[in-house]
């Protein structure tokens, strides 16, 4: 899990040409031949730059690490501070990835990094109910069910609801985790 650099447009590029056409609901969708080009991709980075400075949304990418393929990406979004210092997680492995533990990888270095790095209290996931696969995922790694937000999320041309897990810096062990303002 690492930034994006420029030098990773062939990646990038190379790791959307090799998924498997779309398997579920929950897939990533293929992009076209125009949104793979070197300024699609130049403008990504511009993108994420500027969330990342703003400090709202921090997007990584998820690199195999024996031959440094792009597996799919990880964000850290919608970043509070001040009393509340929190994140929602958000993750995506490429469909020809799936079923090899890297989601779990994945997930477990976006909590490091949040705790960690980012001195964040609360670290949630927000999930489709019907996505038992990343539910078991999160619930794995200690994150717990605190409901569901009806209309939560608009895609594919409506709401939907998502349920939500959350996970404490004192669930991992982090104590005397205060808010920056206090400090």
């Amino acid at each position: 899990m690492r930034l994006y650099k420029r030098s990773d447009f062939q990646k990038w590029k190379n790791a959307y040409e090799a998924m498997f056409e779309k398997q579920s609901e929950f897939d990533q969708d293929p992009k076209s031949s125009a949104d793979l080009s070197r300024q699609e991709f130049a403008k990504v980075l511009a993108q994420h730059e500027k969330y990342r400075k703003q400090g709202l949304i921090y997007h990584f990418g998820i690199f195999e690490k024996k031959t440094g393929r792009l597996m799919g990406f990880i964000l850290l979004a919608l970043v509070l501070r001040f009393n509340v210092q929190s994140a929602r997680m958000s993750y995506v492995i490429f469909n020809n990835y799936w079923k090899h533990g890297y989601g779990r990888e994945t997930v477990q270095s976006a909590i490091n990094f949040a705790f960690q790095k980012m001195k964040l209290h609360r670290l949630e996931a927000e999930i489709l109910p019907h996505n038992h696969a990343s539910i078991a995922l999160v619930r794995s790694l200690g994150f717990q069910f605190e409901g569901v937000r009806r209309g939560a999320v608009y895609f594919d041309r409506k709401w939907h609801e998502h349920a939500v897990y959350a996970l404490l810096a004192e669930d991992r062990g982090h104590k005397n985790v205060r808010p920056t303002i206090f400090t």
